[in-house]
């Protein structure tokens, strides 16, 4: 996440905690804020995968930070969410004592895969979950491997489809023709437009525990195509936000480039939408729900299933 990105979000939500305060003397507004600070942790979920580095780890000394994506931007939006909410709830002054970098978090997750025992050469979803204090704990979940996985660091573009490109550089990633990878069209996702909008929050732009609104969201979701389907969140002004599992983006209709949320949406930064921008892949423009019909093609991205592709039912 740039400064820019952080300076952005934190004029989005400019006075939002001080609706949430009672006048209070300064004791009890510190209670206050231990009391909210309790109900969430910070969230990042990163995805370590062997085939990501050049030699696949045999062993815990051999794993290298190129086996967690995007590392060290999550390790750079995580910094900028804990100085978010230290800002916002936490007494003034209030300061870690350690400093959140790609060192550490590497360091972090290494050691708690060695004390838990973990396998090294399959693919994880990494739960890493901090309280305000920095208090931090790690959780590995078993994810599905990919079946063309490439780097998507210094990424290059180059067409290989209609409107499908594949990267190319060494660790590799994301996407890719037809007929080998995820994006392929049997894989294309079953997308449905939630019920009703979303409040725009700070728990929307950054990545944290308190999720009732995607949690609701997901519960409208069929079932018909299971781990292959998601639900679109849109805002009160009737502006397509995100997924609720993914950041999105859809095709523009005056030149093909696909186009993502804005920022002031309320949609997360999410760290393959900040990758993807990077690399001018996706541009930012607001997208009404009106662009978004029955049949309307989509691409949804996150950090830990890469970029598929996918379709609104409705």
């Amino acid at each position: 996440m740039s400064l820019n990105t952080y300076d952005t979000l934190l004029q989005i939500h400019k006075g939002y905690f001080d609706k949430l305060r009672p006048d209070a003397g300064d004791s009890q507004q510190q209670r206050n804020s231990s009391s909210f600070s309790s109900q969430f942790e910070l969230l990042e979920t990163i995805r370590y995968d062997p085939q990501l580095s050049t030699t696949e780890p045999k062993g815990f000394k051999e794993i290298a930070k190129q086996n967690f994506l995007f590392l060290s931007e999550h390790a750079n939006r995580l910094k900028f969410t804990m100085r978010f909410f230290h800002r916002n709830i936490m007494q003034s002054g209030t300061q870690l004592d350690f400093e959140i970098t790609d060192d550490y978090l590497f360091r972090e997750i290494v050691e708690n895969m060695e004390r838990l025992n973990k396998e090294v050469d399959v693919p994880y979803k990494i739960r890493a979950l901090f309280q305000l204090d920095g208090t931090a704990k790690f959780e590995f979940h078993n994810t599905a491997k990919l079946s063309s996985l490439q780097s998507l660091l210094h990424i290059k573009y180059e067409a290989i489809s209609e409107d499908i490109h594949e990267a190319a550089s060494g660790n590799e990633l994301l996407m890719s023709s037809n007929e080998q990878f995820d994006y392929a069209i049997d894989n294309v996702w079953d997308v449905y437009v939630n019920n009703s909008p979303t409040h725009i929050s700070p728990f929307t732009s950054f990545k944290t525990t308190k999720r009732d609104e995607y949690t609701k969201a997901r519960a409208n979701l069929p079932g018909k195509n299971p781990g292959h389907e998601e639900v679109l969140l849109y805002n009160q002004q009737s502006q397509l936000m995100e997924g609720s599992i993914t950041n999105v983006a859809v095709k523009r209709p005056s030149d093909g480039k696909w186009i993502t949320p804005l920022l002031s949406s309320g949609c997360l930064c999410g760290v393959t939408r900040e990758y993807l921008l990077g690399t001018n892949y996706i541009v930012e423009q607001t997208i009404t729900m009106d662009q978004v019909k029955p049949g309307t093609e989509v691409l949804l991205f996150n950090g830990i299933m890469g970029v598929v592709k996918g379709k609104i039912v409705r």
